[in-house]
């Protein structure tokens, strides 16, 4: 009789034992998941920024470098005409960068002396996170500024004698309108219309 109150409450004792390994192996389990989604998840996040960060700084640069060859070109017009006529190249340029806002400066190379002189174009994020810089020389002087990102016009005053960035989001349509071209494009002369012979 006492064998067998024994071995009953030995059967107990492990049963719940039993009910206690369980529960604490599905603690365990739900702890270490966590972990790992949250570990995941983290991982995943800063993979995600990296790469969002190497896209701005790529199209930053290259749109760097579409303003410095496009401001080369209107010196190079500027001089062509030796400084007598009047310049505006527009540039094309899209108002946000990997979905946000960006700025533009243009000012003198620190450090950089001699002729032709140097400028640092320099594109900025909107939050100031990232930043691309792209020296072009010009044989004309340049007006330093900043201007919010979006279309520029680049222009060119005879009286002034210093290319200017202007906002292009109010100007004309993507053409160059030195004289020659305006020239060009000039609307043909009317018909003279005559009465008389009617």
């Amino acid at each position: 009789m006492r064998e067998r109150e024994r071995e009953s409450a030995c059967e107990r004792e492990f049963a719940s034992d039993r009910a206690v390994s369980t529960t604490l192996g599905y603690v365990l389990t739900l702890v270490i998941t966590a972990v790992l989604v949250s570990g995941l998840l983290v991982g995943t996040g800063q993979y995600v920024d990296g790469q969002r960060d190497r896209v701005v700084d790529r199209e930053l640069s290259v749109l760097g470098e579409r303003i410095a060859a496009r401001t080369a070109d209107a010196d190079r017009m500027v001089r062509a005409g030796d400084g007598a006529e009047a310049v505006r190249l527009r540039v094309d340029l899209p108002r946000t960068v990997a979905g946000g806002s960006y700025r533009v400066e243009v000012s003198d190379s620190p450090g950089v002396a001699g002729t032709p002189a140097a400028h640092d174009v320099t594109l900025t994020s909107g939050d100031g996170g990232r930043s691309a810089t792209v020296r072009v020389r010009t044989g004309t002087d340049v007006e330093n500024g900043t201007l919010a990102g979006g279309n520029l016009v680049i222009a060119y005053d005879p009286a002034t004698e210093r290319l200017v960035f202007e906002s292009g989001d109010d100007a004309g349509p993507a053409f160059d309108l030195t004289p020659a071209f305006a020239f060009a494009f000039a609307p043909p002369p009317r018909a003279a219309t005559g009465g008389a012979g009617r």
